[in-house]
């Protein structure tokens, strides 16, 4: 088997275990507290990620410092804490697969916002993409009608605060390398989010058998295992290839969704994810030439 296949094959398995967070987590959205699911999720993803950063820092004699840390704290904050907090509030109150699908439209507001940070040119592909995002979300949405709109704003906001993640990691993780970048903020997140559990007393409620193992499952196998096996590909292919995978979220998470918990995958939400799935391809280099191509034999054909 060649380095290119496996690099391929662990992040399909990659891509396949993040579809799955969001239905998970719907299970238990409205029986246990948001904080405390993420406190938990990102410590032990942290915990497991951990070995594997510590040989990678001795192995390219890496060593944090103190600025970095307090950075990769605010990191932490910013995606154990308010990114995935929206996300898992936008649960009660929406679809899995919807969520999953807003939150996997974050390569369109990185695009954006590297527009203001990075000096980077706004070019017609980006604006067309966050057009055809904005449309294809609200296909997604329902067009976020008053009866269902808390649910879709809050996993968009989820997606915004992802991208500013994004953005704001970019020099620590070219400096570190994401693994030990994520590693560290998971944990420093995780853990300020447990000390923040004690302190406002949250409460212990609908922490059943069945619950905590689903939690557990978040935790080790989304949080750590998935990430673990991102990296891992991650050393067979190039890093803008392994952002691509998260191209196919949207589908899979949709169909986990109606084979998990019976959600309709109705011809509006078809059309929503395809939509942003194109608009994703316009910003993602690996796909962005499949998606001109697919767009001039559109335009050749008719």
């Amino acid at each position: 088997m060649s380095d290119t296949t496996k690099g391929y094959l662990w992040l399909f398995f990659t891509i396949t275990i993040f579809s799955t967070y969001e239905v998970v987590g719907s299970i238990f959205a409205h029986a246990i507290h948001p904080l405390l699911i993420n406190a938990i999720r990102f410590s032990v993803g942290g915990l497991i990620l951990l070995p594997l950063a510590i040989k990678t820092m001795r192995r390219e004699q890496l060593q944090l410092r103190g600025p970095d840390l307090l950075a990769l704290f605010g990191l932490g904050f910013l995606n154990a804490g308010i990114c995935m907090g929206l996300q898992q509030y936008s649960l009660r109150y929406t679809e899995a697969s919807t969520a999953a699908v807003l939150i996997s439209s974050n390569p369109l507001f990185v695009s954006l916002l590297s527009v203001f940070f990075f000096k980077e040119s706004l070019t017609k592909d980006k604006i067309m993409a966050l057009l055809l995002g904005i449309g294809g979300m609200l296909l997604v949405s329902g067009g976020l009608q008053s009866q269902n709109a808390l649910g879709p704003i809050l996993a968009t906001l989820a997606s915004v605060v992802w991208a500013i993640f994004t953005v704001a990691g970019k020099k620590l993780s070219q400096r570190y390398g994401s693994l030990v970048m994520n590693t560290f903020s998971f944990l420093l997140g995780g853990g300020f989010l447990l000390i923040l559990t004690a302190i406002l007393q949250v409460p212990l409620t609908g922490l059943t058998p069945s619950n905590i193992l689903l939690l557990a499952y978040v935790g080790v196998v989304v949080t750590g295992i998935g990430y673990y096996a991102f990296f891992t590909g991650l050393l067979y292919l190039d890093t803008t290839v392994g952002a691509a995978v998260f191209f196919f979220k949207p589908a899979l998470a949709t169909i986990f969704a109606f084979l998990i918990l019976g959600e309709p995958i109705s011809i509006r939400k078809i059309a929503g994810i395809m939509v942003i799935m194109v608009a994703m391809g316009l910003v993602i280099p690996p796909v962005k030439g499949v998606v001109k191509k697919v767009f001039k034999g559109v335009g050749g054909a008719s």
